[in-house]
């Protein structure tokens, strides 16, 4: 999710309270089967999802570069292990929010709650257009999808992860790659 006036509104109110990292490149944010109690935020760098699948694979689920949010909101909801991991991709800066603190803003007036549900209702958004993504587009589609919604993807990340991401092999993505450029 990108961040907008209701994330900077958030950080503002919440500026006490809000906690400055810097990760080095591979260093996770969080683990496998860590419960994920913060909202963040890329200021600079870049961040990626993933998690492994039945056949020991690494697919990437999300990208995350500046200014945009990231969390596990699942484990943030209901204190469950994460079946993902966060990983930065090179030296990234972030700004997170414990949940503890974001829960108790929400209680502090009906506008901070209003403001909690802009948010949920936006990370549901992006959580639907990834699944969207997954389910009503071809391999080929996706990778166009993909070039038009984040071009900065293909300089941030190696082809391997966007491979995975759109649910390719690498030598699928470059066929279709290279189908794409004949045209």
């Amino acid at each position: 999710m990108q961040s907008n006036h209701f994330v900077d509104r958030l950080l503002e109110d919440l500026k006490s309270s809000v906690i400055y990292r810097t990760l080095t490149k591979g260093e996770e944010i969080l683990q496998l089967g860590e419960i994920c109690d913060y909202v963040g935020i890329v200021r600079k760098g870049s961040l990626r999802m993933f998690y492994i699948n039945a056949e020991g694979e690494d697919v990437s689920f999300a990208f995350y570069l500046r200014e945009q949010v990231f969390t596990n909101y699942e484990g943030v909801l209901t204190n469950t292990p994460s079946q993902l991991t966060i990983v930065a991709m090179e030296e990234t800066e972030i700004e997170l929010i414990r949940k503890s603190d974001l829960f108790a803003y929400y209680e502090t007036s009906i506008d901070a709650q209003l403001l909690g549900r802009r948010m949920a209702e936006l990370i549901f958004l992006e959580a639907k257009k990834r699944i969207d993504f997954l389910l009503f587009l071809n391999p080929e589609q996706r990778y166009l999808q993909l070039i038009e919604d984040a071009p900065e993807v293909f300089k941030c990340f190696p082809q391997k992860y966007i491979a995975s991401y759109i649910g390719v092999k690498p030598q699928s993505l470059s066929r279709i790659r290279k189908r794409l450029s004949e045209k």
